[in-house]
């Protein structure tokens, strides 16, 4: 019972608390969580290239759409609305770009156990989704970006299981 309820004293049954149990060692080679990790930063770092890509090449969609707009406002509004669409869609084609280059570099060293790269990982998924996020709020881009962003959660849940973290403890240690 002592389990169920969160209490200074520790049930010997309960596996979320006997470190003795749960702690693993590392195998032989990289863990299989860190090499799915890797892919699936790999997978999101496609997509965020060809959204990117995507982005740069479409250019301004709205010439036949603020069309009308523009016999409410004025030419005025229609190029202050473009210059801010244009504005943010560089950008996030352009922090797409960097941020793929940057998160498959550091992915790039899950296998060799490196504990920066996991960091740098971290960091960088985090900027990925506030960007992807913010670019899907706006309606800059579509359902892709809802997609990128799943990946690179999974791909950090993956990169920091026990197994994974074991692994990352054998191959660079903190004190040596």
């Amino acid at each position: 019972m002592a389990g169920m309820f969160p209490t200074m004293v520790t049930d010997p049954n309960d596996p979320n608390r006997n470190h003795r149990r749960t702690t693993t060692t590392a195998g032989q080679g990289c863990p299989r969580n860190l090499r799915v990790a890797f892919y699936l930063i790999c997978a999101a770092g496609v997509l965020m290239l060809l959204t990117a890509f995507t982005l740069l090449a479409d250019g301004y969609p709205g010439d036949a759409v603020i069309h009308d707009v523009s016999k409410l406002l004025g030419d005025v509004a229609d190029e202050a609305f473009r210059n801010r669409y244009m504005t943010n869609m560089r950008v996030t084609a352009w922090g797409s770009i960097i941020l793929t280059v940057w998160l498959v570099s550091a992915a790039a060293y899950f296998p060799k156990g490196s504990r920066t790269a996991r960091r740098w990982a971290g960091v960088g998924v985090a900027l990925t989704c506030f960007l992807h996020l913010a670019s899907f709020v706006v309606q800059l881009t579509g359902w892709v970006s809802m997609v990128v962003v799943v990946l690179l959660v999974v791909a950090m849940l993956l990169a920091f299981r026990p197994d994974s973290n074991a692994n990352v403890d054998e191959m660079s240690p903190r004190f040596q």
